[in-house]
């Protein structure tokens, strides 16, 4: 009986660790089944696989493979699976990081999905394209669900969610494992430069250049020319759409080049084509205007809002449900509560007799565009981590963008009744915005208005956003700005909204469009510290006044420039002797800035004193964080050089310079990034030895400059056009120097065509470029006595100047009589004094204005020398030889000033 019983217990001692066991070992892998799970749905859900158009042009989709096969970046594919797997080991701590820019619908999610697809089914990778809002548990919450595997985590829209990505970054550097983090962004910017200047993850995300995506796809196959390349480009994506459609394939024929055509635009096109009931035929040619490829793809998504309306029972006039998405995709909802809201909203634009029920409404909206979650509970609760919103969106981004603006600016509405409506919609949408709402909408409409597929800014200058609601354009990025303004000036005066609104605007280099809009909202953003005088910090109230500095200065009001920025400057200085650690980078960073606007305004002996405390004030702090502070003296350096080079101290400037020029090549030697502070740094030394008259050594400095942007360039083309060409002029230049103009001509040449370019695109920033490079062509011209084309370019360079000179003549009066005296000296030359003396007689009487107002750059005062010295020459042929007395008298007290360099 004892060992009976003694089994029994036995028996039952095993039975219940048995039983034991195994519940912990089915706990056990539920846990891993959630961790996987949790892992898996920490990317961003694929839209539905129906037949929308968005749908059907989103390149994340279900499954691995996209409709529209990848093709003509292979190139940059193969870079990026190298920078994934170059020295990877197991076990070894390896975070990289990589950015890929370029404009909305170039090509990033593409590139970034077959990035995934290969490194997945190839070599075993774990790929996540990451949700908003999960980039903080990224790291730890796939790490519970798939071990040491090495890691790809993909950023979209990085420029936005700039907080989410340090967080990340942080959480990888600590990862003993092998981690790779993508960032897609449409540009880079300030975000970008402070992620490169973070404390440890710094140095890491600065290691690899930025790749940026260029515009021009070229495809397997294509024949010779633009127009092949794109046409091959749509003849495929059609192929694909229609085979994935089931429908027959269609002939897509472009009547010609689509101008800067992204592969989103050429795919919309071919699209556009399969879905057409009656598609063009072989004779006919497909539409290629963006506006009208958008809207015919927005009315083939309205026919499923449509249907599922009719099924929910809502309203399903075609005019209320644009409305409500478009509402969708410009304010989004963080929750159920807040989708009702935004529907109630909505209701007053709605056509009479369309009823709008909040829940059901919302609900729909929910089911047309779910959020990017996975998984919601019962109660539809998100059950994840991170905060996707409670609604999606329409995609691509581009397509809703297309989409908001159109509603806003009622372009689906008669034109007698457009600006009306327009206003009302402006009224309802744009005004009365929680910070989030705000925050979405300003990211949308300034991604809207820098869209290079609407019409680019006019030859004559920058168009001011205007007024006349009647006029609107969706097509226009002027007209978009406009909307833009509109949400801004409807904002409270509340600085964290006015702030975050604010961080949304591009900087630096701000599409034009977009330039009263930032100026707009830093005015805001200093009304806020005004208002709350007694509440706002003085450090609240210096960063206000300081980006008020920098709008005013886009915007080209440099004497407003200069007043904020004075007063940011002495709040700093304030500031940073109460708390020193704290403020000594903002008083530095204002100093350099204070005297940008110091010597726009021709104010040279000023700006020469602030950059010299700007100076030292980063050399007396850069031992603080060298790695981090190292590029902003060498910065500084840099720009004390040129004030002295602009006070015709060039021998001072070259001692600066060179200093600035150790610093670059030690930072150039550690980061690829730094090569172009390096090669400005090899530019300016290079003027100096003009300035001294050593051209040959000058004409050294030149060629290695022009040798870093021409490798700089290929690497991302488009990003340093405005450098290559600085550089071009300079190296054509001293070949005409030294009596080579057969040499000086194909570079001046080179440079000239990028400057044309340039200032068509970007007529504000670039115009004065391209009268510098008409200039320099007219100089050229004449040395080889083609004479009709050196007074064709230099009446185009005069013409440009002198409107340049009109609206800021400190600034430009020396430009233009630069030109004016080029021009003048090759017509007396040739011996027609008559047109030579008019020239020369204006370019005298603006050298002189200049000059009794302290301009003493080398280069002026040699231009103005020779204009005197060639007048006088005229002078005496004429036969006045007192006037030419007077003039060689002047000439020779610059004489004077030129032999004591």
């Amino acid at each position: 009986m004892v060992g009976a019983a003694a089994s029994t217990f036995l028996g039952a001692t095993l039975l219940e660790r048995y039983f034991t066991l195994r519940d912990r070992h089915n706990e056990a892998a539920g846990r891993e089944a959630d961790d996987r799970r949790a892992s898996r749905d920490l990317g961003i859900r694929p839209p539905d696989d129906n037949d929308a158009p968005g749908r059907l042009l989103s390149p994340v989709r279900e499954g691995e493979d996209q409709i529209v096969r990848f093709f003509g970046r292979e190139d940059v594919l193969q870079r990026l699976i190298d920078w994934c797997l170059d020295s990877n080991g197991p076990g070894k701590r390896s975070l990289r990081v990589q950015l890929v820019t370029g404009p909305g619908g170039v090509g990033k999610t593409r590139l970034a999905h077959e990035l995934q697809t290969v490194m997945r089914r190839t070599h075993g990778w774990e790929c996540r394209n990451l949700r908003t809002g999960v980039e903080a548990e990224a790291m730890q919450v796939l790490r519970r669900g798939h071990g040491r595997a090495p890691v790809l985590f993909v950023v979209d829209y990085a420029e936005n969610r700039t907080e989410g990505v340090t967080r990340l970054l942080d959480q990888a550097l600590a990862d003993p494992g092998a981690v790779r983090v993508l960032l897609l962004a449409r540009r880079e910017g300030r975000w970008w430069s402070d992620l490169c200047q973070q404390p440890d993850v710094g140095a890491v995300v600065g290691r690899y250049d930025p790749i940026e995506l260029a515009t021009r796809v070229v495809p397997h196959g294509a024949g010779p020319g633009p127009l092949a390349e794109q046409q091959r480009i749509v003849d495929l994506a059609a192929q694909d759409f229609a085979r994935h459609l089931g429908r027959s394939a269609v002939q897509v024929t472009l009547p010609d080049v689509v101008p800067s055509a992204r592969m989103l635009d050429l795919l919309s096109i071919a699209l556009v084509e399969v879905l057409r009931s009656e598609p063009s035929g072989p004779g006919e040619r497909a539409d290629t205007s963006m506006h009208v490829v958008f809207d015919e793809l927005v009315r083939h998504e309205a026919r499923s809002w449509t249907r599922s309306a009719q099924e929910a029972g809502l309203p399903d006039d075609s005019q209320t449900l644009r409305i409500l998405v478009a509402a969708a995709c410009l304010l989004g909802a963080e929750d159920q509560v807040e989708a009702e809201a935004l529907v109630r909203r909505v209701a007053p634009l709605c056509p009479p007799g369309s009823e709008l029920d909040p829940r059901g409404a919302a609900r729909w909206l929910r089911e047309q565009y779910p959020p990017t979650s996975g998984l919601t509970d019962s109660d539809d609760r998100t059950v994840l981590v991170g905060d996707p919103g409670w609604i999606g969106s329409l995609h691509p981004d581009r397509l809703a963008e297309h989409l908001v603006v159109s509603v806003l600016m009622a372009a689906d509405v008669g034109d007698a009744t457009r600006a009306l409506t327009s206003q009302e919609r402006r009224a309802v949408l744009l005004t009365d915005l929680t910070r989030q709402q705000a925050e979405r909408a300003m990211i949308v409409l300034t991604r809207a208005a820098s869209d290079p597929s609407r019409t680019r800014d006019r030859d004559t200058g920058r168009r001011p956003v205007r007024n006349d609601d009647a006029r609107l354009d969706p097509r226009e990025a002027e007209d978009v700005a406009r909307l833009a303004l509109d949400l801004v000036h409807g904002l409270d005066t509340r600085w964290a909204l006015v702030s975050t609104v604010h961080e949304q605007v591009p900087w630096p280099d701000p599409p034009n469009a977009l330039h009263e809009v930032g100026h707009a909202v830093a005015e805001l953003l200093v009304r806020t510290v005004e208002n709350g005088t007694l509440s706002a910090s003085p450090a609240r109230i210096a960063h206000a006044r300081h980006v008020l500095g920098n709008w005013a200065f886009t915007v080209g009001d440099y004497q407003a420039s200069l007043e904020a920025r004075e007063e940011a400057t002495r709040i700093y200085r304030k500031l940073a002797k109460r708390r020193h650690d704290r403020h000594w980078p903002h008083l530095a960073r204002a100093l350099d800035n204070l005297g940008d606007s110091f010597a726009t305004l021709g104010r040279n002996d000023e700006a020469l004193a602030v950059r010299r405390e700007a100076v030292t004030t980063w050399q007396q702090n850069v031992h603080v964080d060298s790695e981090r502070f190292l590029p902003d003296l060498a910065k500084s350096l840099h720009n004390f050089g040129v004030s002295y080079r602009d006070l015709g101290l060039p021998r001072d400037a070259l001692t600066t310079h060179r200093e600035a020029l150790r610093a670059r090549r030690l930072l150039a030697a550690q980061h690829d990034r730094h090569r172009a502070a390096l090669a400005r740094s090899l530019s300016s030394i290079g003027r100096c030895h003009l300035d001294l008259g050593d051209i040959q050594q000058a004409h050294a400095e030149f060629v290695e400059a022009l040798d870093h942007w021409l490798d700089l360039n290929a690497r991302t083309p488009t990003r340093y056009e405005q450098d290559v060409a600085l550089a071009l002029g300079d190296l054509g230049m001293t070949h005409g120097l030294l009596g080579r103009p057969d040499d000086s001509l194909p570079l001046q040449t080179r440079a000239h065509t990028i400057w044309n370019g340039l200032a068509a695109r970007y007529p504000v920033r670039f115009v004065s470029g391209l009268a510098r490079s008409w200039t320099n062509l007219g100089i050229v011209y004449a040395d080889l006595h083609r004479d009709t084309e050196s007074d064709q370019a230099f009446d185009r360079a005069i013409a440009i100047y002198g409107e340049l000179a009109r609206e800021n003549p400190e600034r430009r009066e020396q430009n233009l009589a630069w030109s004016l005296g080029s021009a003048g000296i090759a017509l007396s030359r040739r011996g027609l004094d008559d047109r030579a003396r008019d020239a020369l007689t204006s370019a005298l009487e603006l050298f002189r204005r200049r000059y009794d107002a302290g301009s003493r750059a080398v280069f002026f005062v040699r231009a103005h020398r020779s204009v005197l010295e060639e007048y006088s020459r005229l002078l005496e042929r004429s036969g006045q030889a007192g006037e030419a007395y007077e003039l060689r008298r002047r000439s020779a007290l610059l004489d004077g000033f030129l032999a004591a360099l």
